[in-house]
């Protein structure tokens, strides 16, 4: 599995997820998020990582011109799109310079949600990330939910897999539950962004090492 650490708000904690073997590094540039940082401090982030992971914006009903901007401002890898974007902006955003395949699409997973349905309009994108759904909220909830839900979704019936991504109260301790949950489903990737915090935007040491350990563990081949 591929990891992608979000919500990083230090150079320090973006080169530290790196160094334990991160594959993605997310920065937020939601203005209402308590872990949003200026295009400067993104930038300085982003530094940190640059070569050695992914660098990803996250953006919550943003203009594409903005989205544009801050990416070539940052050099961001990939824009995520994360608010209630219709699928017209992913034209908007290449007429901007940001292509589709360069843009992660999130959702909301909620009760009776239709993975397929609603990635359809979608399709172009680079990859997709499923989170949690909480009235109010946009992400960040650290709140568990069925993986199964959108399990066996990465199948592309003969063409490249999806690159899926989920979110949602992993942490370390829990990760082993969660997959088990899923039955023998693995997603492409997992997002984590407040189980591995001292306090929103700013990541714990201990808790990265610990998540990174487990994740190897999980992974470990099992000797017959």
């Amino acid at each position: 599995m591929r990891v992608k650490i979000c919500g990083v708000t230090s150079p320090e904690d973006a080169a530290l997820a790196c160094e334990l073997g991160a594959d993605l590094i997310g920065i937020n540039f939601w203005p209402k998020s308590p872990r949003a940082v200026s295009v400067e401090l993104g930038r300085a982030v982003a530094d940190a990582a640059r070569g050695r992971a992914l660098v990803a914006g996250v953006f919550v009903d943003e203009r594409p011109a903005t989205i544009a901007e801050t990416a070539a401002a940052v050099k961001l890898d990939l824009v995520q799109v994360h608010g209630d974007e219709e699928p017209e902006v992913l034209r908007e955003l290449a007429r901007e310079g940001v292509a589709p395949g360069k843009t992660i699409r999130a959702f909301r997973v909620g009760a009776g949600f239709d993975a397929a349905r609603e990635v359809e309009p979608w399709e172009a994108c680079w990859g997709f990330l499923f989170d949690a759904s909480r009235p109010g909220m946009y992400g960040g909830t650290g709140e568990a939910w069925p993986w199964r839900r959108v399990a066996g979704f990465d199948d592309a019936s003969g063409r490249t897999p999806r690159r899926v991504l989920v979110a949602g109260g992993i942490a370390p301790g829990r990760l082993r539950s969660l997959l088990a949950a899923a039955g023998e489903w693995r997603p492409w990737g997992i997002d984590v962004c407040s189980g591995v915090e001292l306090v929103p935007g700013r990541k714990d040491p201990a808790k990265l090492r610990a998540l990174f350990e487990e994740i190897r563990d999980v992974e470990a081949p099992t000797l017959a």
